[in-house]
C-alpha cells in the first residue's frame, strides 16, 4: 500500500493546512490508499472559488486530491486536465463544502447532495428512487446531468459509507461510447466529517468504442436507449471488483 500524504514531496509528517474561502486555515487528513495499474499523485488542493469567468462547476473547497494515471488512459475532455482530471480520488471536509458558496441557491444544491448522502447511509432514503430521477450524490457539481446509470450499490467499509455506481455525465440526451462511462464512489467517512469522492474511467465492452449518433435523440428513442444502455450498467457489476477494492482500501487519518 502506497502511503499519500497531503503534501507533494512528503516534506511533514503532521497533516497539511490549506485556506478556506473566509481566508481560515483547514486541517487537511493524510490519505492512503492501493491502486495497482495506476501511477499516483497526491496533492493538496486549496479552496478554488476565484474563477474570472469560470463556471461553479469548477469550484472546489480545500481538499486533498489524488490523481491517478493509467498508462494508455485516454484523456477525457483534456481541457480540464487541471480541474477535473480523467480519475481521481478527493478527501474533503464536510464543512468545506458546506461553506463553500455564498449564494443561496448553489449552496442549497451541495447542502442537498450532502443530505441525500447521508440519509442513503442512514437507511433514510431509496436508491433507486435517486437513480430513477438522475438525482445520485455527486460532488463537485458539475454542468452535466446524469444521463444514464448503472450497477447502483451501497458501500460499507470500516472507514467509509456510502455509494458506487457506473454513470454517464451528459448535456444531451445522445447515444454515447464506452469512453463517456464513469465509476463514482460517492461517501462519507464514517466520523461524517469527510466527504470522498472517486471518479474512474471505465470504459465498458457492452458500449460501442465509437458512435455515429452524435445528436440529439427523439424522446420516443431516447427511453428504449436509455432501458438498454442502464441495463448494460448494471450487467457489469461483476466486473466491478478491482475498482471497489480500490474504494475499499481508501484510510483517512
Amino acid at each position: 500500500m502506497r502511503r499519500l500524504a497531503p503534501l507533494l514531496a512528503l516534506l511533514t509528517l503532521t497533516p497539511a493546512t490549506a485556506q478556506t474561502p473566509s481566508g481560515q486555515a483547514t486541517l487537511l487528513p493524510y490519505v492512503t490508499l492501493s491502486a495497482p495499474g495506476y501511477t499516483v499523485r497526491a496533492e493538496v488542493r486549496p479552496a478554488v472559488t476565484d474563477l474570472a469567468n469560470g463556471p461553479y462547476f469548477q469550484f472546489s473547497p480545500a481538499q486533498v486530491r489524488v490523481v491517478l494515471n493509467r498508462v494508455g488512459q485516454n484523456k477525457w475532455q483534456a481541457q480540464y486536465a487541471t480541474d477535473m482530471p480523467p480519475a481521481y480520488v478527493t478527501v474533503t471536509p464536510v464543512q468545506n463544502w458546506r461553506t463553500l458558496f455564498t449564494d443561496k441557491n448553489t449552496a442549497g444544491i451541495v447542502h442537498k447532495q450532502l443530505d441525500n448522502l447521508q440519509a442513503i447511509n442512514a437507511g433514510k432514503m431509496s436508491l433507486s428512487t435517486l437513480q430513477k430521477t438522475s438525482s445520485l450524490p455527486y460532488l463537485p457539481l458539475t454542468s452535466t446531468v446524469q444521463a444514464i446509470t448503472g450497477a447502483v450499490r451501497k458501500v460499507n467499509t470500516p472507514q467509509l459509507q456510502g455509494v458506487r455506481y457506473l454513470a454517464i455525465y451528459a448535456e444531451t440526451s445522445a447515444e454515447y461510447p464506452r469512453s463517456a462511462v464513469f465509476y463514482t464512489f460517492q461517501g462519507l467517512s464514517r466520523d461524517g466529517k469527510y466527504v470522498v469522492s472517486v471518479r474512474l474511467p471505465y470504459a465498458p465492452a457492452s458500449f460501442p468504442q465509437e458512435v455515429r449518433n452524435v445528436t440529439t435523440v427523439q424522446p420516443a428513442q431516447w427511453l428504449r436507449y436509455h432501458a438498454r444502455a442502464s441495463s448494460r450498467l448494471d450487467a457489469e457489476t461483476a466486473n466491478l471488483a478491482a475498482f471497489d477494492r480500490l474504494v475499499q482500501s481508501i484510510r483517512i487519518r
